[in-house]
C-alpha cells in the first residue's frame, strides 16, 4: 500500500524538472546565439557582457540539470533564484518602459517573480535525498 507521501513524490519529481527546463533550455538557446545575447546583454548597460552571458549559461544550464537531476537541490535552487532575482530586475525593468512595452516588461517581471518564488519553495521543502 503507498501513503500519501510516497504518492506525491511523482508529481514533485515532475514539477521540478518542469521548474528547471526553463533554465537548462534558455542556457542553451544562449549558446546557440551567444554573441546575439551580448550584444543585448551591453544594450541594457551589462558590464563585462561577454563574462556575464557566460555566466548566466553556467547558472542556466548547470543549474537546470542539477535541479532536473535532483542533485544539491537546495543550495542550487538559492544560486537559481538569486540569479533570477539579478536578471528580472536587469531586464524587466517595466517602471521604465515606453507604454508599448510596459505591459510585455510587467508580465515578464511578474513571471519571474513567480518562478523566484517557486525556487525558495523548492529549496525549502526539497528532501529528494531521501527519495
Amino acid at each position: 500500500m503507498q501513503t500519501s507521501a510516497t504518492l506525491l513524490v511523482t508529481p514533485y519529481r515532475i514539477g521540478r524538472v518542469l521548474l528547471a527546463s526553463l533554465f537548462f533550455i534558455s542556457g542553451i538557446l544562449k549558446i546557440t546565439a551567444f554573441s546575439g545575447v551580448v550584444g543585448y546583454m551591453a544594450s541594457l548597460g551589462v558590464p563585462f557582457a561577454t563574462f556575464a552571458v557566460a555566466a548566466t549559461i553556467v547558472v542556466e544550464v548547470g543549474g537546470g540539470l542539477a535541479i532536473m537531476s535532483g542533485w544539491n537541490v537546495r543550495p542550487i535552487a538559492i544560486i537559481v533564484a538569486l540569479f533570477t532575482v539579478g536578471a528580472t530586475l536587469t531586464a524587466h525593468r517595466f517602471w521604465e518602459a515606453d507604454p508599448a512595452n510596459f505591459q510585455n516588461q510587467l508580465n515578464n517581471f511578474l513571471k519571474n517573480i513567480s518562478i523566484i518564488g517557486a525556487l525558495l519553495m523548492l529549496a525549502a521543502t526539497d528532501n529528494s535525498a531521501k527519495k
